[in-house]
């Protein structure tokens, strides 16, 4: 689900593309000049600016300062080139993130400037206050903790205005996530509380164990025995679904929450649920449709203890 947003400030000050000269890596490996001409090719600006972030981010911590802030340049155009705010938002916080990492303060302070000021744009409370959370962590980064705070209470703010408890369930997560990165360990375990509070309270089973399952993947990285605790509720949940070929989906997604919070044989095991629900629906041509995205998702998953 997880994308970026931002705005159209300018930066100035950064070196004429030159810098980016590099020598060839031994072993065949790519030049930075070679990394950032094949990433110029890429049509998608999300994913353009997201890897030239990637690679000015190599440059700096190969001490190729100039090369970098170039590099952090060719991106700052990209990420006020996207449309939605909630996307440029998200990109502008990489970008900071990047600029933080390889001690460009003023980047990193230009792009969280942007960051906020895309993220103002974004109309849905719940999403511009994900999109706050990020930045957050970005100026954490950075290393200003009190902008980051307030950030934080500005967008627990916004989520008193949205009703609709799944959604509100995510953005709370995504706060908790930014408290954690700030090591606010009592506002993180504050806000992820809520945040199964809402997930527990949410009516429709579909929803309820989607909802769980994206506060158990928060979980993880906290309190393995309270991730595996809410991950059951979520499975419980889906197993509440009367529809077959809805639970097969609600399954699908609790086994990819389940991988990406680093429990793949739970996640497969999951997988197998889903099948035997798929073998149960009715209808030949939506059952096979269950059975090809069981079998993506076991292919694409990886496979672990």
């Amino acid at each position: 689900m997880t994308r970026w947003m931002a705005t159209c400030i300018v930066l100035v000050g950064f070196l004429a593309s030159g810098c980016n000269r590099a020598p060839a890596p031994a072993g065949g490996e790519l030049s930075f000049r070679e990394q950032i001409d094949l990433a110029k090719q890429e049509t998608d600006a999300e994913l353009r600016a997201k890897r030239l972030i990637e690679i000015g981010v190599a440059q700096g911590k190969a001490q190729d300062r100039a090369g970098a802030e170039s590099t952090l340049a060719l991106a700052w155009k990209d990420c006020e080139s996207l449309s939605d705010p909630a996307v440029r938002s998200g990109a502008f916080s990489a970008l900071a993130e990047a600029g933080a990492a390889i001690d460009a303060r003023g980047t990193a302070r230009q792009a969280i400037g942007a960051a906020l000021e895309s993220a103002g744009k974004i109309e849905p409370p719940d999403v511009r206050a994900a999109a706050m959370a990020r930045t957050a962590e970005a100026q954490g980064a950075a290393g200003d903790f009190a902008a980051a705070s307030a950030t934080l209470k500005s967008a627990e703010a916004l989520l008193d205005k949205v009703e609709d408890l799944e959604r509100k369930t995510a953005a709370l997560c995504a706060v908790a996530k930014a408290f954690h990165s700030l090591d606010k360990t009592d506002d993180r375990d504050r806000a992820l509380g809520a945040a199964l509070h809402l997930a527990q309270s949410v009516g429709d089973a579909r929803k309820r164990s989607k909802a769980l399952a994206e506060v158990a993947v928060k979980q993880s990285a906290l309190d393995e025995s309270a991730a595996r605790k809410t991950f059951e509720a979520a499975l419980a949940a889906a197993a509440e679904i009367e529809s077959p070929y809805t639970r097969v989906y609600a399954l699908c997604d609790v086994a990819e929450r389940y991988s990406e919070a680093g429990f793949p044989a739970k996640a497969h095991e999951t997988l197998d649920l889903a099948e035997k629900a798929a073998e149960k629906v009715p209808q030949r041509d939506t059952q096979t449709q269950a059975l090809l995205k069981v079998r993506a998702l076991t292919d694409r998953l990886p496979k672990g203890p």
